[in-house]
């Protein structure tokens, strides 16, 4: 076997990313980081002379800030919505989960309360537009697509798009703050259901609007 490619520091800032906010870090070690990318942690500690600082450098550093989506610009929308909408959930739900890894795992970090308080977004809010913006532009662009195909049947684009995105930041919430389903639903069977709802509906009797309570 030939020796390993030098590996550069932003791979092993994302592998501690990855690993600080999948496990805390008290519960990361050097060695579960290094053998993300095939280092010992002597080698990890001449990028960072302690833990502590490659937390702070790996939590500070700048992530992709859109998850894996841009396959929705290609789209035509005459293919089949429910394998478009599939793919869309296993791209957003894992980054969303990392996301919020990466939150928590600074927050149990913080060691003032003012910091506890700082929930830091992951992204720069003042640049517009923001990447949930751009996300929920991509599938609402989409969705228009698919009603002109006559592939998706829905009233409002925009307000389509945001009830399938607000579905899937929901499982993560639900399951990894919230935690109300012990065990946790499979996302495999989480999005099964949802796109059955999206599919064949699962409201009975007619499709008319119901009418307003006085």
């Amino acid at each position: 076997m030939g020796r390993r490619a030098r590996v550069s520091r932003d791979e092993i800032l994302r592998a501690a990313r990855e690993a600080f906010s999948e496990r805390g870090f008290d519960g990361t070690t050097l060695a579960a980081i290094g053998a993300k990318v095939g280092l010992s942690p002597a080698a990890l500690l001449r990028h960072a002379p302690t833990k502590e600082d490659l937390f702070s450098a790996a939590m500070s550093a700048r992530a992709d800030d859109l998850p894996p989506i841009e396959f929705l610009a290609a789209a035509k929308g005459g293919e089949d919505p429910a394998a478009v909408l599939r793919r869309l959930a296993f791209a957003v739900v894992p980054f969303l989960e990392a996301k919020l890894g990466e939150n928590i795992a600074r927050w149990l970090r913080a060691r003032t309360a003012k910091e506890a308080r700082t929930i830091t977004l992951p992204f720069d809010p003042r640049h517009r537009p923001t990447p949930p913006a751009r996300a929920l532009a991509l599938l609402e662009a989409y969705f228009r697509r698919a009603k002109r195909a006559r592939r998706l049947e829905v009233r409002d684009t925009r307000a389509a798009a945001l009830a399938f995105l607000g579905s899937l930041h929901a499982y993560v919430f639900l399951h990894r703050v919230v935690r109300i389903a012990e065990p946790p639903v499979p996302l495999g069977r989480y999005v099964d259901t949802l796109l059955d709802v999206w599919s064949r509906g699962a409201v009975r009797g007619g499709r008319g609007r119901r009418k307003r309570s006085s």
